[in-house]
């Protein structure tokens, strides 16, 4: 309570009301105030008098008023020390006035203004008040100290025994109540004192440094900023297409597709990438950067004004729709974010619990979907290697006509060739905008894609350490030829050991068994080969320093990372011994493979020129003095003496005709020659694609010009193959310009692939019902000319 009467005893303050008039009598029984305050008003005129029952008055603050003129005996007899009247428009001081101050009094005013001095013999100070000088008031009283900081528009320092130095803000700064602060670095100014906020520069000029007192300190803003906007807490609001790395500094074009730069910093657009994981850039800085520059007022902190390391580089996502980015213009949306199931560089792996279709990536069914489908599949591989395995089952040794099983081989051979160029070429496009539609034909036919290591991405949803990346790829392709010539070799000699001590085999009988085995080895060992080639190829090819593609992450391009092609989240900077391996596996296997099997078929056919036999002749007839000249009751010669032609042979060039005997190592070699491009070079090179279209194209009409297939129906299926291929790949490699088309284009690819292959399947299936159909009526016929022999041998025998 003694501190507040103290407080009302000595201080009236009567300032920041909008008083226009004060009455004469307010003060004349007031004898104890020592400090009276009227500043930030509308006072334009003083009556004489008014100040008259003051008689222990030392301050009167009438600053910021409209105050024009003194007039006479405002001031009479009035013991003050100093009067405030300065930011007030007096013109005239009259004579009168200076007669009744007292000798002791300042008055403080803005010269600026005046038009005339008063006239007198007395002497009085006055004093100018500019952005320099300021005047002080003493103070005595915490309290009044406090309210005086507390209405605004002044600053106090402590003195000694509770005395405080007070006086009003100085030009260029302003009372925040606690304390004169400066006017904040942008678009503001202070030229007058004992203000409680900053005036604003003109539209398009800032002050870049804090405390700007004049109206002339406000300059042009920087190039790239929008002149038609006040720069408020900034160095003026960049232009739209403009951004800036600095609050209060020059904007530079945004130079770049996939960003938005319309809230003055750089963020992500929908469909494109950047990343933040690299030295050279840091997103904790550029987050703290971008928070900042989005507070419009003085809580910003000056730490964060500047982002001072580089930008990132924005790529194209190739999938638009996987990278999302929402929320990008935000702190936490900042580094960008991808659709849900994508994950990695560029949005195109797939998270787990995701597996990819046609780069897309779909979630993953149950688990038990999963195994079964898994189990198909093993099975249907199994059935297909034992198929092979057993081309010549019930074949006569004597027909030259080629069997049911060797139609059904090269049907399957059509079937390889297509769908191993097409899911190379699909898995190269990195996450085309398929639809909906072709997503969903390709679950359905996704058990059609040959490519034995693609058969089982699935198994990834069961667990992630079951994903078979490129180098995976690369080792189980190395390790499978090898492993398939050792197993070869391992069962031959185990058969020959078994053949000779277990079961006692004359040399003959020895021979003709190890040879049955040995051609059944061929067989497994040709086909596997012949299947797994292509595959194999591209793994070799896609680990080779040409498939990798290097990106600058950097805007400025002072840092670039090597990514491969085929599985963006392995670095090439650590693939050293692996591209090795792939250039050795290139001298000896790539390479030889194809040259091996053009050396043994062209030895075949010279054999065959030398005995004047076709190349896809099956049986070969022994000299007449190695003929037995004994007979089966039914006049049939023993199917031993006649040599057959091994079935890894007649699975090579059974179905070309005799010319053509060479024509499947071109086949080959055509399927290797695009699908090393396409691993090695990527489908974005534009050599790729013309090149890719040239042989298509070329290899197209080739076929329909020479037909080198003996069979019409076989040549139609492979003339629509590489008609599909051919439409395929123009489709991928021309630009689309209208989106409506993808969905549309999209769906018409896949079902042509998916009638092809039915086709196929199709003739399979009907090959394989005339193969069971003649083996039931084979068997028929074998039991009843039985019957009829023993019906005939009965009677003779009695």
């Amino acid at each position: 309570m003694h501190l507040l009467l103290l407080f009302f005893y000595f201080f009236r303050d009567f300032g920041f009301n909008a008083i226009t008039e004060i009455p004469t009598v307010l003060f004349r029984h007031e004898q104890d105030a020592s400090i009276v305050k009227f500043d930030h008003n509308e006072l334009a005129y003083l009556k004489s008098g008014t100040f008259s029952g003051l008689i222990k008055v030392e301050y009167i603050l009438l600053h910021h008023n409209k105050i024009s003129t003194l007039d006479g005996g405002v001031f009479t007899n009035i013991p003050a020390k100093a009067i405030y009247l300065f930011n007030n428009p007096i013109r005239n001081i009259s004579s009168d006035v200076s007669l009744a101050i007292n000798t002791a009094l300042e008055i403080f005013v803005n010269c600026s203004t005046l038009e005339t001095l008063p006239s007198s013999h007395q002497t009085f100070d006055g004093s100018c008040v500019n952005n320099v000088f300021v005047p002080y008031v003493e103070i005595h009283s915490s309290d009044v100290m406090d309210s005086l900081k507390a209405e605004q528009g002044w600053d106090c320092s402590s003195l000694k025994w509770s005395s405080f130095m007070c006086s009003p803000c100085h030009r260029g700064t302003y009372d925040n109540n606690r304390a004169c602060l400066e006017c904040p670095t942008g678009g503001f100014y202070q030229d007058e004192i004992g203000t409680t906020s900053c005036k604003q520069c003109d539209v398009g000029t800032f002050v870049n440094y804090t405390g700007g007192i004049s109206l002339r300190e406000c300059k042009v803003c920087p190039d790239g900023s929008d002149l038609t906007k006040p720069a408020g807490y900034r160095a003026c609001v960049c232009k739209g297409d403009f951004t800036r790395t600095h609050r209060f500094q020059g904007c530079q074009r945004c130079q770049t597709d996939g960003l938005n730069c319309s809230l003055d910093y750089r963020y992500l657009m929908p469909g494109f990438y950047w990343n933040w994981s690299f030295p050279e850039v840091n997103l904790t800085e550029y987050r703290q950067f971008v928070v900042n520059l989005q507070t419009e007022n003085l809580t910003y902190l000056n730490t964060s004004i500047e982002y001072k390391h580089r930008m990132p580089n924005v790529f194209r996502c190739p999938r638009f729709q996987s990278c999302k980015n929402p929320n990008s213009d935000t702190r936490e949306g900042l580094d960008g974010r991808c659709d849900d199931g994508y994950r990695g560089w560029q949005c195109i792996k797939c998270q787990e619990g995701y597996f990819p279709v046609l780069n897309s990536c779909t979630k993953c069914p149950h688990d038990w979907v999963v195994l079964l489908q898994t189990l198909i599949l093993s099975v249907l591989v199994i059935v297909t290697f034992a198929v092979v395995l057993c081309l010549h089952s019930g074949k006569d040794p004597r027909q030259c006509n080629r069997s049911i099983n060797n139609k059904v081989a090269a049907r399957i051979k059509i079937m390889f060739g297509f769908y191993q160029v097409i899911g190379e070429l699909t898995e190269s496009l990195n996450g085309a905008p398929w639809s909906d539609a072709s997503v969903h034909l390709d679950k359905l036919f996704s058990l059609l894609d040959f490519n034995i290591l693609n058969l089982y991405t699935r198994l990834r949803c069961l667990n992630e350490n079951f994903t078979i990346n490129p180098l995976l790829r690369f080792k189980i392709g190395l390790i499978s030829q090898v492993g398939t010539v050792m197993l070869a070799c391992t069962i031959y000699l185990t058969c020959k050991v078994y053949l000779k001590r277990w079961r006692h085999s004359v040399t003959g009988e020895l021979t003709a068994k190890l040879n049955k085995v040995k051609s059944r080895l061929y067989t497994f060992a040709i086909f596997f080969f012949f299947v797994t080639y292509t595959p194999t190829c591209a793994a070799i090819f896609k680990v080779l320093p040409t498939a990798c593609e290097t990106f600058d992450v950097v805007h400025d391009g002072s840092y670039m990372i090597s990514l491969l092609r085929s599985d963006v989240d392995i670095n090439c900077g650590a693939l050293g011994n692996y591209q090795i391996g792939a250039y050795v596996a290139t001298s000896l296997y790539v390479i030889p493979f194809p040259l091996i099997l053009l050396y043994v078929l062209y030895k075949h056919r010279r054999r065959n020129v030398e005995r004047q036999l076709p190349c896809n002749n099956r049986t070969v007839p022994v000299p007449d003095n190695d003929v037995s000249q004994n007979t089966s009751s039914m006049g049939e010669i023993h199917a031993e003496h006649y040599h057959e032609v091994p079935a890894w042979l007649d699975f090579l060039c059974g179905n070309y005709k005799e010319e053509f005997w060479y024509w499947e190592i071109v086949e080959l070699l055509r399927k290797v020659v695009q699908i090393m491009l396409i691993s090695m070079f990527g489908w974005k090179n534009s050599m790729v694609k013309l090149f890719t279209i040239g042989a298509s194209i070329v290899f197209l009409f080739t076929n329909v010009i020479i037909f080198p297939m003996r069979d019409r129906f076989e040549e139609m299926l492979q003339i629509f193959s590489l008609s599909v291929i051919l439409t395929n790949v123009l489709v991928t490699a021309i630009p689309i310009t209208y989106d409506g088309y993808v969905p549309l284009l999209s769906t018409f690819l896949l079902t042509l692939d998916a009638v092809l292959c039915i086709t196929i399947a199709g003739e399979a299936v009907v090959a394989m019902y005339r193969i069971s159909k003649r083996a039931i009526i084979s068997r028929r016929v074998k039991e009843a000319l039985i019957r009829r022999y023993h019906q005939i041998a009965g009677p003779n025998e009695g």
